[in-house]
């Protein structure tokens, strides 16, 4: 076939486009080719050293927590500064020059230091991992010195918290400590990060939300030494609130000291508002000792000891509350008009029901007693009789509205609701009825009944105020640092118990005679010119042994519990107080005369002592 016409010059057009655009490409790929070798092989090195000399540390600022202080503003929680050695995982060249010479200067092994090392690798490149708190100042000196040159190292300035009060209200305040690895992994606190400080118990864990504030961060350009060139961007730290107590500590500190027991729970509360005034729980420990870190012997020690004394009592020490109980039973049976003040039952010293023995505490019995006199006295017999006419449910329902058997929202964390039985628990938990005997054992704060300190001391306020259950307070006031309350504590009443005014007069008027009559059980705290009113409780551990002639010859832990219970309502200043002393035996004895020095310390009186026998 022939050639079209002009076929020939069309195709040699087109292979020289082709050759133009080939050279094109191999042109600009030698351009590149060039380019590369120039970046990478002859300049390469100095761009890595550029790279290494000009790096971006992200420093972390650590908010200042907040202060928590007292009633009348007296500090008994603040911080102080402390250096920590860190270390940024992201800039070491040489993890074993590191391990020779700051293992040396920090008193770890190589081993120690390796571990700590392979650890650190968990935390992001640019933040800094700490390896030890609190260097001393002989271990700054030699760091700076020695170690100045030394690539990946830094040392940051965090605070650590100080206790000016001790051992004062250390179960209150709390403990801080180190974050643990369960808290991160479970997200218990966002935002947190390895070797930060939180709040572990008490108000610094309660409240760690408002005492940690807002961490800052400082951008920061430094060089190869880790020597920090220029700050180019920061946001500073926003310093937590200040947390405000209810708690007087001179009161407290007071209430501490009159406690020589060696165990149990004093409060002091104000029966109109809720506020506690003081709050002991015996025995305590030194908030010092947490303060930077506890040692692992003094943990032991602490943990290992019978009496327990990392225990808040006043929030978690469950007691049988004894004859303090009765309050409730005769509150129940006045309401439910099972009796009327004026009957009378008689106490033989004991009461016998199904071939079974109910001893009253005074085995020569009390005669023929009335509501009055039953509980200026503290007759057992007469509450067993009611407990058997008001049965278990009735007892219970009564028992709430005092707040038993449920936690008083105090807002303190961990703290225990007691126990009142109730038919349904007994089925659900026994699969029985409550039986007569543990009804009998109800009415006088026996049996499977349990409750906490600050729980009965509400009840005890309670009765002061007229019949309003109140909901106890701690925090008087959260202030942010640049003035701004955050929160101010309003007085809260649950409920009105709801007794009739003439039934509250009743009562009230057989509590000031257990303090007043001569054969009242509280009369050791007899006040002139205080009208003080009061019951007493004695609960028991064990069945009593009576073989034994006195209550010294009795092992320790298988003593009583002594309870008593107080308060003052004709003063424009209010009181209730409760004091209970484990294995104390009566609560006349030895609890009664500890609230009447309570009471004078509170009013500024004497202390007339013990009255005459």
């Amino acid at each position: 076939m022939a050639d079209l016409p002009g076929s020939t010059g069309w195709l040699s057009s087109l292979r020289s486009r082709i050759w133009v655009a080939t050279a094109i490409m191999l042109l600009t790929m030698g351009l590149l080719l060039a380019r590369l070798w120039d970046l990478q092989l002859l300049r390469g090195e100095s761009f890595v050293q550029m790279s290494l000399n000009n790096r971006v540390r992200l420093i972390r600022l650590p908010p200042s927590r907040g202060r928590i202080l007292d009633s009348n503003g007296s500090v008994i929680a603040e911080n102080k500064p402390s250096f920590t050695f860190s270390i940024a995982p992201g800039e070491i060249d040489n993890p074993e020059e590191l391990v020779r010479n700051c293992g040396a200067i920090l008193g770890f092994t190589q081993e120690k230091m390796r571990a700590l090392l392979d650890r650190s690798r968990s935390v992001p490149r640019f933040m800094n991992y700490p390896l030890k708190k609190n260097v001393s100042l002989e271990e700054l000196s030699l760091i700076k010195t020695r170690l100045s040159d030394t690539k990946g190292i830094a040392l940051d300035v965090k605070p650590y918290r100080v206790h000016p009060l001790g051992e004062t209200l250390c179960h209150t305040i709390g403990t801080v400590g180190e974050i643990s690895p369960k808290e991160l992994s479970e997200g218990e606190r966002l935002g947190y990060q390895v070797g930060d400080i939180v709040g572990k118990t008490g108000i610094e864990k309660e409240y760690e939300s408002y005492l940690r504030g807002d961490e800052g961060w400082e951008q920061i350009e430094i060089d190869a030494k880790g020597r920090q060139l220029s700050i180019i961007s920061r946001k500073p730290p926003r310093p937590g609130a200040d947390v405000i107590l209810t708690v007087d500590t001179d009161l407290q500190k007071f209430v501490g000291d009159t406690f020589i027991e060696r165990a149990g729970s004093a409060i002091v509360v104000d029966p109109d508002t809720g506020r506690i005034l003081a709050m002991v729980s015996k025995p305590g420990f030194d908030l010092g000792l947490f303060s930077p870190s506890i040692s692992e012997r003094q943990w032991n020690k602490l943990n290992s000891d019978p009496l327990h004394p990392l225990e808040n009592r006043s929030i978690r020490g469950l007691y049988p509350p004894g004859s303090t109980f009765k309050i409730v039973t005769a509150t129940a049976a006045l309401a439910e008009k099972i009796v009327k003040p004026e009957r009378k039952f008689m106490c033989k010293g004991q009461l016998e029901l199904a071939g079974q023995v109910f001893r009253c505490w005074n085995h020569y019995g009390h005669g023929a007693v009335d509501l009055h006199r039953a509980i200026v006295e503290s007759c057992d017999v007469y509450f067993y009789e009611l407990g058997l006419r008001l049965g278990p449910d009735r007892i219970a329902h009564y028992a709430s509205l005092f707040g038993l058997g449920a936690p008083t929202g105090l807002g303190l964390p961990q703290e225990l609701p007691g126990l009142i039985p109730t038919s349904a628990w007994k089925r659900r938990t026994y699969g029985d009825y409550v039986k007569d005997g543990e009804t009998m054992a109800i009415g006088i704060g026996q049996g499977y009944v349990s409750s906490t300190p600050i729980q009965i001391a509400m009840m005890t306020a309670a009765m002061a105020n007229g019949g309003k259950l109140l909901r106890p307070a701690i925090v008087r006031q959260i202030r942010a640092q640049d003035g701004t309350v955050v929160f101010d504590h309003v007085p809260v009443v649950r409920w009105d118990i709801g007794l009739k005014p003439q039934d509250m007069a009743t009562l009230r008027s057989a509590l000031a005679g257990v303090v007043r009559e001569g054969r009242g059980t509280g009369k050791k705290c007899r006040i002139p010119g205080i009208n003080v009113c009061g019951k007493t409780g004695t609960s028991q551990v064990i069945r009593v042994r009576q073989k034994m002639e006195s209550a010294d010859q009795i092992p320790y832990h298988e003593r009583t519990h002594a309870m008593f219970v107080a308060y003052v309502d004709d003063r424009p200043k209010k009181i209730a107080v409760l004091v209970i002393v484990e294995h104390g035996g009566g609560g006349g004895k030895s609890a009664a005369p500890m609230a009447r020095k309570i009471i004078c310390r509170y009013y500024g009186v004497p202390d007339p002592g013990d009255p005459e026998e």
